[in-house]
């Protein structure tokens, strides 16, 4: 995996660039743009790392940057900075999944911990994707009958119901059960409920 990125988004000049020597004083790679426009046009989901935005830049505003990398199933967490004290930026940043809301008036300290934080964040985020991908995989390698099968163990269905939404018999729900259990390397219904939570095929929520 590629080492982790600080990137800068921050339309001043001179503060973009006394923020990425101090960043780098951490020992840490870094990369500024001007704009969101700029940093998005190379936005590479597969880069692991994290963002620093500020709220007020012309055009694309750091809230509004943060909401569009929302929308990618993989993207780096941001931290928002401030020039000023401004809740109602705070409370949205936060709503959207900012790790941090700093003003800039913040310590090294506060903006190491920070970044430690975000990047901490993104690693864990990336496990979780790459298992996602790997069960989702798996999941695909099944026939389009053990498919079947599988939705309606997921929605909670015996197998005599299973046997008559689909048409067959018990005896062969059993069957593509078992070959379920077996591709997907469980012994338990639990253990298969776990698996699609992790994989995302069902929700807790």
């Amino acid at each position: 995996m590629q080492p982790p990125t600080v990137f800068i988004v921050d339309d001043d000049p001179a503060f973009c660039e006394s923020l990425d020597l101090l960043i780098r004083s951490f020992g840490m790679a870094t990369a500024t743009f001007a704009s969101g426009d700029e940093y998005l046009q190379q936005f590479d989901p597969s880069q692991p790392g994290c963002v620093i935005l500020d709220v007020r830049m012309p055009g694309r505003s750091g809230l509004d940057l943060q909401e569009e990398l929302s929308k990618f199933d993989i993207h780096p967490p941001v931290i928002i900075m401030t020039a000023f004290a401004e809740v109602p930026a705070a409370l949205r940043a936060m709503r959207q999944g900012a790790v941090e809301f700093l003003q800039k008036t913040f310590s090294e300290s506060e903006l190491l911990d920070a970044i430690t934080r975000a990047l901490a964040v993104d690693a864990d985020n990336r496990r979780q994707h790459g298992r996602r991908q790997e069960l989702n995989a798996m999941m695909g390698r099944l026939s389009a009958p053990e498919q079947a099968v599988l939705d309606l163990m997921l929605q909670g269905a015996p197998n005599k119901a299973i046997a008559a939404s689909l048409g067959v018999s018990v005896r062969t729900v059993e069957d593509r059960r078992a070959r379920i259990m077996r591709k997907l390397k469980v012994d338990t219904v639990a253990e298969l409920v776990r698996l699609a939570v992790e994989a995302g095929r069902i929700s807790v929520n």
